[in-house]
């Protein structure tokens, strides 16, 4: 089993400005322009790349946003970069630690990238990773999560990072796993959200506080309303696909708590899924995870659902 199979085959266990150029086809991801300078690399769901990423070309430099499941994404992502650019690629912004954001990281510091994440990532992406594998984890892939490249530097709360004379906002947010940072490009209107928002597409919360991410995307629709946002997983998105998307999030509180007097999980699950399904049944990943996030959400509400501590 190949490298990008093991690691993609865990995350769905665990889940998933002046003219612009044309869209751009890779075998792992398109390219999606957004603004000047500023790219998205969206990966189809369930794609080789595993999730979405995308970079930012200042006057003096270029920051990359996640590094995806596969270091030969993040090997043809560099390449796209250079192919723009002769300019370096200084840092990469981790948005959190699961596995299909994080596994291209060494790509981007062999080239001379400085690597950086909200300070949780970097205690939890050799340890909370495992689990994405199961009870019956094998050395390899024990040893591939063991292995991965860490950030070097970490901030609490957010960093402003400056490419020459463009600034790039990077704030902490709460909701998705506890260690979650957005990338804002002020300049050119983008929010890179990594998995605090997924565009028409139901979300892994193995980690999540639903409560608290409802609360953040709230937050971009406040603060953020005219922006483009590219989301973790699903095209880009304007407000609607956001306001889309908490919505799900609070009818999925709504419907377990009603349900929670039920006896039992799969009663939950019964009772909550046909709900969901006629809304939501058309999104990416529904029939993976509309049980997940019922039983998960179910578990959040009362008090047992496990979450990495800082």
């Amino acid at each position: 089993m190949s490298i990008r199979t093991m690691i993609y085959a865990a995350c769905l266990l665990s889940a998933t400005c002046g003219p612009l150029m044309a869209e751009e086809p890779t075998p792992f991801f398109t390219l999606r322009p957004i603004g000047t300078g500023v790219w998205a690399a969206i990966s189809p769901a369930r794609g080789k790349a595993g999730s979405n990423a995308g970079f930012v070309i200042g006057s003096d430099g270029v920051l990359v946003v996640d590094s995806f499941v596969d270091p030969a994404a993040a090997q043809a992502l560099l390449d796209e970069i250079h192919a723009k650019t002769k300019l370096p690629v200084r840092y990469v912004v981790n948005t959190h630690y699961h596995l299909d954001h994080v596994a291209g990281n060494g790509v981007f510091k062999d080239s001379g990238a400085l690597i950086l994440a909200q300070a949780n990532v970097r205690t939890w992406e050799h340890t909370e990773n495992l689990k994405f594998f199961g009870d019956k984890i094998t050395p390899q892939q024990k040893q591939l999560v063991e292995t991965l490249v860490l950030p070097s530097a970490v901030y609490r709360d957010g960093v402003e990072l400056f490419l020459g004379d463009r600034k790039v906002v990077v704030r902490v947010l709460p909701g998705h796993t506890g260690g979650d940072s957005v990338v804002v490009v002020p300049d050119a209107d983008v929010v890179f959200t990594g998995d605090m928002f997924w565009n028409h597409s139901l979300p892994n919360l193995i980690d999540a506080d639903t409560q608290a991410q409802i609360a953040s995307n709230d937050t971009f629709l406040k603060d953020y309303f005219k922006a483009s946002f590219v989301p973790g997983h699903g095209e880009v998105g304007k407000a609607a696909d956001v306001q889309a998307f908490r919505d799900y999030l609070a009818a999925l509180r709504t419907a377990v708590a009603a349900a929670r007097g039920t006896e039992g999980s799969a009663a939950v699950v019964k009772s909550v899924l046909p709900q969901l399904k006629p809304v939501y049944g058309g999104w990416n990943y529904f029939d993976h995870f509309a049980q997940r996030n019922i039983e998960q959400t179910a578990d959040e509400l009362a008090g047992r659902k496990r979450v990495p501590m800082p």
